[in-house]
């Protein structure tokens, strides 16, 4: 796996990335908290350690225990299969764009358990439109932000914030890929229940490909 774009800052990146599994398979969630951001932390750093690199990222169609502790995703049906990819990093670390795009909307998401500051930017890919989300962002980066802005692919567009400000978890950047909005602006469904999942299908993309190259 080699990195075909950073999403993170890349002096950060540069220490390697490595896989991180928060799934209920898992047997480590079983005992420990997920949702604790100490105990998560205290995770994250032992797999730095374990695997010699710096940002952790993983996700994609991950059922996870992390959201059958949070009401949020209990709501008349369990939500808990992240439809995004995470890369975890410090607060601070500053985020860039994938591509060439300009500001679809953004919006602060404020409630618990949801992404905080998010920004959405519309980019044409291979003669189509696309949307990439960006969420768990700083508050103070929404100063910058204006519908119709474009920016360059890997421009900065914001740095990742603090648990106070991002929702309520460990630092990190949820990231996803869409091809098409419905009626949302600045918000986007990232996580679903398992029978939910068809009604995505075609419409959120993997998002891998569009970060990493598989060698």
């Amino acid at each position: 796996m080699i990195i075909k774009r950073h999403l993170i800052d890349p002096s950060v990146g540069s220490k390697g990335y490595f896989h991180i599994n928060l799934s209920v398979e898992n047997s480590f969630w079983d005992k420990n908290d997920v949702s604790d951001i100490a105990v998560f932390e205290k995770y994250l750093a032992e797999k730095r350690d374990e695997h010699q690199s710096y940002v952790a990222h993983g996700g994609y169609l991950e059922q996870r225990a992390l959201y059958r502790k949070n009401a949020r995703f209990q709501s008349g049906i369990t939500r808990d299969v992240h439809m995004g990819i995470d890369l975890w990093a410090p607060a601070g670390s500053s985020v860039h764009a994938v591509m060439d795009g300009v500001v679809h909307s953004f919006a602060h998401n404020d409630d618990a358990g949801n992404y905080g500051p998010t920004i959405i930017l519309e980019h044409d890919w291979n003669g189509q439109k696309i949307y990439s989300l960006y969420g768990h962002l700083s508050i103070s980066d929404m100063a910058g932000w204006e519908v119709g802005v474009r920016f360059r692919e890997s421009e900065k567009i914001a740095t990742l914030g603090t648990p106070q400000e991002n929702g309520g978890y460990s630092p990190h950047l949820h990231f996803q890929v869409m091809t098409n909005m419905r009626d949302y602006r600045g918000d986007f469904p990232g996580v679903a229940a398992q029978e939910e999942l068809a009604s995505y299908e075609n419409m959120i993309l993997d998002p891998n490909p569009f970060i990493f190259t598989s060698i």
